[in-house]
Order: structure tokens, then C-alpha cells, then sequence
């Protein structure tokens, strides 16, 4: 399927050498890194996201906030990290930062330490300055980087969109229309929102069932599937995309009750789709399943329920959320 948008980014493509005789490699300040990545505690990069800017302890201390290429993190929690829980990752435009960008190395480590010691030969990403905080694209739980870099193309999705969270599934969303008029459970009477798959940053929607039918929208870029349970056992697999030809749907509705999970197609980047609702959305209405219960229900779906099982056991969606 055709992406419906275009984007440009410009990258700077200047750069400086410098030798460093205790390391033996050099810095740079090209970037060809879509997005970059900063470990914190979940309270740090709530405020880094609220505040006008973030500013690291060693920005004080050393100059500069450390940051890590996909294929560096989880090298860098294990390392520095071990044990401890509730890290996340601020993900980071590098075509937003105000401050300047540069690839250095680690800096010197003893050669005893040989934990260490493979990441000499690495370049790490430093920013010389505080984290403008429109540079910042999204949020996402470490145990959930599965260390794959994140495509332009995927980045300009979120730039351009400002997706947040879903409570317990942790699906990228917006929400674009919360009716006015009310129902007569107070609730309100249509809902819309957008949201996107990806494959970097991990965005899938967990098997959870709603008290009212939803109707989903394929908008661009790549196929998704809608995993549907039904009551009487049965399964169903709707693959969502624009070719009609090529049996692809660009709309369904799911009905009240039954168990609904999606994900991208494999070898897809994103998928932007949209889902509508009336009566609207509301906390009330949504219940996550557990996979043991779905696995006994359909054991025939277990690979599938394994693999969307991403809310932890978490059915309800917090207090306050969509009310």
C-alpha cells in the first residue's frame, strides 16, 4: 500500500575529527539516526515531556546528556542499569534538537574491565546542551525496545501526529473527536481517534473486547491484520490495507463483545489507521483479556495471543482516562 505522505529531513553531513589518545577513535558530528535514545526513570521523562526542556545530571557534571543508538541500548542497560525497573526510553528527533548533536566515544575505561571494554569502539550519541522538549517523540518501556532502529518514514509519523500511549496496551493514539452530546449513561455519544502500528518504536494493540461495535479505518502505509475472537470460538483474521482487489479492507466493524488484537503485517514499518465508535469510547467499556484465559478458550490462537499479550495482566483502564 502507497504511504499517503512525503516528508523531507535534512541532515547535516559536516563533520570534525578529533583523536583522542586514550580511546583512539574519533567524533563526529554527523547524524544519520532518525531518532535517539535516552534511558531515565518513567517520573524523569514524564517531566522531560511537561517541562520546556530536560536537563540530565551530567549535563552538570559532564557536558553533555547521554544517548544511544538502537543497537546500543540495551548493551548500555545492562551495563549501567542492572536491576533496576521502571526505565524508559525518551525517543529523540534528531532533525528537532536545538542543542548540537556529537558521536564520541564512551570515554576511557580500564582495559581490565572487559564488560567494557567492546564498547570503546562505538560511537555514542552526545547532546551539548538541554533537550528541547519537541524533540522528544514518544515514550516507550525498555522491556518493550526490541533495539531496531526507527525508519524517517516512521519518524515523520510521529512527528507529525504527537501520538501518546494507550493505558495498558501502549498502542500509539490521538484522540480527534469526543462528542458533546451525551448519552444516558453520561458517556459520550461518538468517539473518533487515529493511531499507528509500527515496528519501531513496538506499537500493537493487546486482545481486549468493548462494550459497543467499532468500526476501523485503514488510512496509509502499511497492510495490517485485526485478530478477532468470537464467543462461539470461533477466529477471524481481516487484513486492513487499500487494494479491495487484492483482498484488503479498508473498513470493519467489530462487534460489542468480541476479543479484537492488531498488529503490522511482518516486514511492515507503520500502518495509520482510525477507529470511530458510538456510543463513544470510555473507560467503562473496555476490558483487556488474560492470555491464560484466551489460550483455554482458543488454543488454536495461542502463538498469536503469546505474542499481543503486552498489558501484563492490566484489564481496566485507569481512573480519570477517557471520562
Amino acid at each position: 500500500m502507497q504511504r499517503p505522505f512525503v516528508y523531507q529531513r535534512l541532515v547535516d553531513t559536516s563533520t570534525s575529527t578529533s583523536t583522542d589518545t586514550n580511546t583512539c577513535t574519533c567524533t563526529m558530528n554527523t547524524s544519520t539516526d532518525a531518532c535517539i535514545f535516552h534511558i531515565s526513570s518513567r517520573a524523569q521523562a514524564a517531566a522531560a515531556r511537561t517541562d520546556g526542556e530536560f536537563r540530565a545530571p551530567s549535563l552538570g557534571t559532564e557536558g553533555f546528556i547521554h544517548f544511544s543508538q538502537a543497537h546500543q541500548v540495551q548493551g548500555v542497560v545492562d551495563r549501567f542499569y542492572s536491576g533496576q525497573s521502571d526505565l524508559v526510553l525518551l525517543v529523540v528527533d534528531t532533525g528537532l534538537l536545538s542543542a548540537p548533536l556529537r558521536y564520541e566515544p564512551p570515554g576511557p575505561v580500564p582495559v581490565t574491565n572487559a564488560s567494557v571494554a567492546i564498547a570503546i569502539d562505538q560511537r555514542f550519541p552526545h547532546l551539548y546542551g538541554p533537550l528541547n522538549r519537541d524533540a522528544i517523540l514518544d515514550l516507550v518501556d525498555v522491556d518493550r525496545f526490541h533495539g531496531k532502529p526507527i525508519h524517517a518514514d516512521t519518524a515523520a509519523m510521529l512527528r507529525h501526529y504527537r501520538f501518546e500511549r494507550l493505558p495498558v496496551e501502549g498502542t500509539l493514539f490521538k484522540s480527534t473527536w469526543r462528542s458533546d452530546v451525551s448519552t444516558a449513561s453520561g458517556g459520550p455519544a461518538g468517539t473518533a481517534m487515529i493511531g499507528l502500528y509500527a515496528e519501531s518504536p513496538e506499537s500493537v494493540s493487546c486482545f481486549h473486547r468493548l462494550a459497543h461495535d467499532e468500526v476501523w479505518h485503514a488510512y496509509g502505509g502499511d497492510l495490517f491484520v485485526l485478530y478477532l475472537l468470537h464467543a462461539n470460538g470461533r477466529s477471524e483474521e481481516v487484513l486492513m490495507g487499500s487494494e479491495a482487489q487484492a483482498g484488503q479492507r479498508v473498513q470493519c466493524v467489530v462487534p460489542a463483545g468480541v476479543w479484537q488484537a492488531g498488529c503490522l503485517v511482518p516486514g511492515g514499518r507503520y500502518a495509520l489507521f482510525g477507529c470511530t465508535m458510538a456510543p463513544g469510547f470510555t473507560r467503562e467499556c473496555f476490558e483487556a483479556g488474560v492470555a491464560a484465559d484466551l489460550f483455554r478458550q482458543y488454543p488454536e490462537r495461542e502463538e498469536i495471543i503469546r505474542r499481543l499479550a503486552v498489558n501484563r495482566h492490566a484489564t481496566r483502564m485507569p481512573g480519570g482516562f477517557a471520562s
